[in-house]
């Protein structure tokens, strides 16, 4: 059997708490191409971004590499499966529109 290779650029490598990729899919009815950064709520505590306790998609302005996406989830790093479920995400979320859209249980983090 012949390995599927991804469907998506990584910029960086796979396992970490934060990756920056690119891959196509949708958005207001048109193919896209999204400049992505997936992020894990852990890492986003750690960066400062104390809002984000809830996982979120973030959609921002289109640029010369594609249209800006971040999303965070409570997920323990991106490999290769995790960014794979990530990306079948949102690509079937049929709703997108720009801003910051929070979803899921907020995540308690243990005090350090």
């Amino acid at each position: 059997m012949a390995a599927t290779l991804p469907d998506y650029e990584a910029l960086g490598p796979l396992g970490g708490h934060a990756l920056r990729l690119r891959f196509s899919g949708a958005f207001a009815g048109s193919a896209a191409r999204w400049d992505a950064t997936f992020l894990t709520l852990a890492h986003c505590r750690h960066t400062g971004d104390g809002a984000a306790r809830r996982s979120f998609i973030d959609i921002g302005a289109a640029g010369p590499e594609g249209r800006q996406l971040t999303v965070a989830l409570d997920v323990p790093a991106f490999d290769a499966a995790t960014v794979a479920k990530t990306i079948i995400m949102v690509r079937n979320y049929r709703r997108l529109r720009i801003g910051r859209h929070w979803f899921g249980a907020e995540k308690r983090f243990d005090p350090t």
